[in-house]
């Protein structure tokens, strides 16, 4: 086939973009034309997550993804019919155990879990902090580190660890459901603490992998995000309304194909993500580990991610609200008295310190909790908020000053999510970085869909 004749075909692509979240998925299926990547109709469903053991336990089953993807496709059916790639995006790790069919043999361990922070003491005991960074880039923490909740299975549930065909992520187990092939990205292996993450040269870390007792044959193949793993097979096309069999991108880790969807692809890019958590992601041209946040491989070649977590970020200010300010509506509380107190305070000084790990730390091997200092007689809520917010700022400008130290910052912030308003991004400006900062609607959803798009125009 010529160019032309490829782009032809490009701009009458359909292309279903899929998010696998947290507690939801989202579908939509987006159709290019002259070149250019338009939404034509969106499906979204919650499910639930199961949190016990005094919140220590974190997982949900993975039927419930299977269900909702059915849902979409049955929501969508007019459009599913003509869908020519299939492209997908996952909440990481979304740990899962699987059998030689793919069947899950344990609920998917999810970020949110705390269950492992001793096995996650035991591998950075074992190998070493200045190994894991050379190699992995990342600190092994709770929940966030794949190698970690395997051991905690190995632990605790060795019928289940022997049973095991494959360790995977989200994107492991429906890109295996679809196809039949067990694969998984960089983005998404990078938090294993068995992937070559400086590197990234598509190669589990077998030296690691043996230390603890695993065999590379228990992990996926990893692939480019924009690579296919496969075809739906047809049995399960019929099923869900396909008619063409499209081919299944494994795509990427959700916060990466969300930057990726508002352009951060070059060294020095930022974007400020604001929902119950926050997190600022920095493009790296090179591998910059820290024990101070993680790094994720992007789902484009030669470059990175710092990803900067906040567990508590809009989840902060909704605390506050409930606790200070119940009188307030949702409306009254962020399109009033929260500006007002950032605008009474942005300029003055306050004794109010507040440190902000409400909901713990992911960069610490101890459960860290949240204080509100500096409080006199004189205090107001309204300074209370106030000292809220410029801790969550300065928070995040601490991580801004290191990664700036070896690379060249834009001067522009693309600020993005559910929990920013005006009156947020104006405090940013002054207490976290003085530069632009500019919303953008972000989509994990859109970022695969563009993974699709660039599948289809290679």
């Amino acid at each position: 086939m010529t160019q032309t004749e490829n782009q032809k075909t490009a701009n009458s692509s359909t292309i279903l973009g899929v998010d696998i979240g947290t507690t939801g998925m989202k579908m939509g299926v987006f159709r290019i034309a002259d070149d250019t990547l338009s939404l034509v109709r969106q499906f979204s469903q919650e499910y639930e997550v199961n949190i016990y053991n005094d919140g220590l336990f974190g997982d949900i089953e993975q039927d419930k993804w299977k269900r909702a993807f059915a849902a979409g496709c049955k929501d969508m059916e007019d459009l599913i019919v003509d869908v020519d790639v299939i492209s997908l995006s996952g909440t990481t790790p979304g740990l899962t155990a699987m059998d030689k069919d793919g069947q899950a043999l344990y609920p998917a361990i999810l970020m949110l879990d705390q269950r492992s922070r001793k096995q996650a003491r035991f591998i950075i005991e074992t190998v070493g902090m200045e190994h894991l960074l050379k190699t992995t880039a990342n600190m092994p923490v709770a929940g966030g580190c794949s190698l970690a909740s395997i051991l905690w299975i190995k632990d605790n549930c060795p019928e289940i660890f022997g049973k095991t065909h494959k360790f995977g992520h989200s994107n492991t187990y429906i890109a295996h459901w679809l196809t039949g092939s067990f694969a998984i990205d960089p983005s998404s292996a990078s938090l294993t603490a068995l992937y070559n993450t400086v590197r990234n040269d598509l190669a589990w870390n077998e030296d690691i992998a043996v230390t603890f007792g695993l065999s590379l044959n228990q992990l996926p193949q990893i692939v480019p995000a924009y690579e296919s793993v496969g075809r739906i097979s047809k049995s399960l096309a019929q099923e869900l309304g396909f008619r063409k069999e499209p081919p299944v991108l494994i795509g990427g880790n959700d916060a990466v194909l969300a930057a990726y969807s508002v352009g951060i692809n070059e060294p020095g890019d930022v974007i400020n993500v604001n929902g119950t958590c926050e997190i600022t992601l920095v493009c790296l041209g090179k591998c910059l580990a820290s024990a101070n946040y993680n790094i994720r491989a992007h789902v484009l070649p030669d470059r990175w991610l710092t990803l900067h977590v906040m567990n508590a970020g809009g989840k902060a200010l909704n605390w506050f609200r409930e606790l200070f300010c119940s009188e307030l509506s949702t409306e009254e509380f962020y399109n009033s008295f929260l500006p007002q107190a950032i605008e009474t305070w942005l300029d003055c000084e306050s004794g109010v310190t507040y440190v902000p790990y409400l909901m713990g730390s992911r960069y610490s091997q101890e459960p860290l909790k949240a204080q509100l200092l500096g409080l006199t007689q004189q205090t107001t809520r309204e300074e209370i908020l106030a000292g809220i917010v410029r801790g969550l700022c300065e928070y995040q400008k601490v991580h801004l000053e290191e990664v700036g130290r070896d690379v060249r910052l834009q001067n522009v912030i693309h600020v993005t999510g559910g929990a920013t308003n005006p009156a947020l991004m104006l405090a940013k400006s002054k207490w976290m970085r003085d530069c632009e900062y500019v919303y953008n609607e972000q989509s994990s959803m859109k970022g695969a869909a563009m993974l699709g798009q660039k599948y289809i125009c290679s």
